[in-house]
């Protein structure tokens, strides 16, 4: 929460702010999740504020490592985060089909299915 003057609240800047403090760092590994994936759309977010601080953390890291489970897969949200080709890796369950794997691995990002 921000306080500004006259100690009104304005929690639209808190994400803006947030996201530039992240630009600052240099971060080595980042694992991000998602709510929602598919191959059109990549990953996608329901809040922009969210939407600001994963892209400010895909800026700043060296790689970046999708961690997303196979329930979400095929869900599509209104704020647009990432094409899945901006992932080093992506990590899933076992239950994304081996089709859907090998369209990922097309793209670019070694995906990685755990058991």
């Amino acid at each position: 929460m921000l306080y500004l003057d006259a100690g009104t609240t304005c929690q639209e800047v808190v994400p803006l702010l947030a996201a530039r403090t992240v630009d600052t760092l240099n971060i080595d590994l980042a694992f991000l999740s998602t709510g929602a994936w598919d191959l059109l759309h990549g990953v996608t977010s329901h809040s922009s504020d969210k939407v600001l601080l994963k892209q400010a953390v895909m800026r700043s890291a060296a790689s970046v490592t999708l961690l997303a489970d196979s329930t979400k897969w095929g869900d599509v949200e209104r704020f647009a985060v990432a094409r899945l080709d901006e992932f080093d890796s992506v990590v899933t369950d076992a239950g994304l089909p081996s089709e859907v794997v090998d369209s990922i691995e097309a793209r670019g990002p070694k995906a990685l299915r755990a058991e």
